[in-house]
């Protein structure tokens, strides 16, 4: 049975660049359907918490490993090898794109590699570079905020946990612009994955190089550490080390970068939370997991159905697209109350923002480090911030991503 129709249906390719309408699309859907097959998009969205837990768990047969392919609808497969060659190769190393024993066995290694002394040690840095970027705030009062301010702090920050230098912050734009049009829209355009293409081969050049490097020179850094940790005979491969460096641009850049523009975007608007959190430095991370719900910065994430199988009285078939809706599980009413307020009292640890289950977000310490230490640093330094325009949404369907907000700060008021 698939329950349809066409009143509440989405096309997932043009709601992107809607802004907050695509929350309220997904919390109609989700409260008509929270398991609804999509004429307009031609997949199975998945809407409700329990649900979308479900999804994410690994019990049931919705596949990871052929996600990427999968979303090349512009592309016909048999171009693939010719014109995607270097970029089929390493996402099908990424532990994102993995099931079962081969994502275990990697992910294992990567979790070690990427362990929590070494995200902890970046946090001088990071309490610095937030000092630096919330002076120029502060000098210039009024700032585009998305590139100005909040893509220089992840930025700067995967740098220096890669070891890599500073001069190739830059270049990290342009990386991040490229891979986030191509893999996280929902009908990519050919010209997107041709450039993706040429995207990877550049930064697997510049990795390649560093690499060399750290073998000769290891340091204190996470591609010194992939190279080096083992799990028993287990270590991992050349491939596995070059797709793991480019998910870290992948996940680790843009994701940051829109959930600190997002999230001053939301404090804006709530007063009263960006007094709670400057009267609660204590409780930074429950706050930013709390904003991160909110925002929604996190939206949806893709399955194929690798069997057929009957889920809650429906049929999925094998080959089917999956879409997970984390922003409309994080809005579910049956788990949060009043869930459209943001409320830094409210418990958190059912949100689905970091992907609960077995593809749950390796990276997501890093995540909560900067952006506590950045609200924190902010709500004390400023009173408030006003948002001169609403910004414009890219067409990044499996996150919100901004192209730009402008915002003025205000400067703290002396007691």
């Amino acid at each position: 049975m698939q329950v349809q129709s066409q009143g509440h249906d989405i096309n997932l390719s043009s709601l992107p660049t809607k802004g907050d309408v695509i929350l309220s699309e997904i919390n109609q859907l989700r409260d008509f359907d929270p398991l609804y097959w999509s004429i307009e998009s031609q997949c199975w969205i998945v809407s409700g918490h329990a649900e979308a837990t479900e999804g994410f768990s690994g019990e049931l047969p919705l596949s990871s490993t052929h996600i990427p392919a999968s979303l090349y609808r512009a592309v016909p497969p048999e171009e693939f090898p010719k014109r995607l060659p270097n970029t089929l190769r390493y996402m099908s190393k990424i532990v994102t794109n993995l099931d079962g024993a081969e994502h275990a066995n990697l992910r294992r290694l990567l979790v070690k590699a990427l362990n929590r002394k070494l995200v902890e040690s970046l946090r001088p840095y990071v309490r610095a570079r937030v000092s630096e970027l919330l002076d120029k705030a502060e000098a210039f009062g009024q700032i585009e905020f998305h590139e100005g301010i909040s893509r220089m702090l992840p930025g700067a920050v995967i740098l220096r946990l890669l070891g890599m230098a500073p001069e190739y912050l830059s270049r990290l734009k342009g990386w991040a612009d490229g891979v986030t049009a191509a893999l996280t829209s929902f009908n990519p355009e050919p010209a997107w994955l041709d450039r993706l293409e040429v995207i990877t081969t550049d930064m697997l050049q510049v990795f390649q190089k560093e690499i060399e490097d750290r073998r000769i020179n290891p340091r204190e850094d996470l591609i010194t550490q992939l190279l080096n940790t083992t799990e028993g005979d287990a270590r991992l491969t050349m491939d596995e080390v070059l797709a793991t460096l480019l998910l870290v641009i992948i996940a680790g850049h843009d994701t940051t970068n829109n959930s600190l523009t997002l999230g001053i975007r939301a404090l804006a608007a709530h007063p009263q939370a960006w007094a709670y959190w400057r009267a609660h430095p204590e409780k930074s991370v429950d706050n930013a997991v709390e904003l991160m719900r909110y925002i929604a910065m996190s939206t949806a994430l893709p399955r194929i159905v690798s069997e057929d199988f009957e889920w809650h009285g429906r049929r999925l078939k094998q080959g089917q697209l999956v879409m997970l809706m984390i922003a409309g599980g994080n809005r579910d009413p049956k788990v949060y109350t009043q869930p459209e307020v943001l409320d830094f009292n409210r418990p958190n640890d059912r949100s689905l923002t970091f992907g609960p289950g077995l593809h749950h977000c390796i990276g997501h310490l890093l995540a909560k480090l900067q952006l506590s230490e950045f609200f924190n640093a902010m709500v004390e330094r400023f009173d408030g911030v006003e948002i001169i325009e609403e910004p414009q949404f890219t067409n990044a369907l499996v996150f919100r991503s901004v192209a730009a907000l402008n915002v003025r700060f205000r400067p703290r008021m002396a007691n």
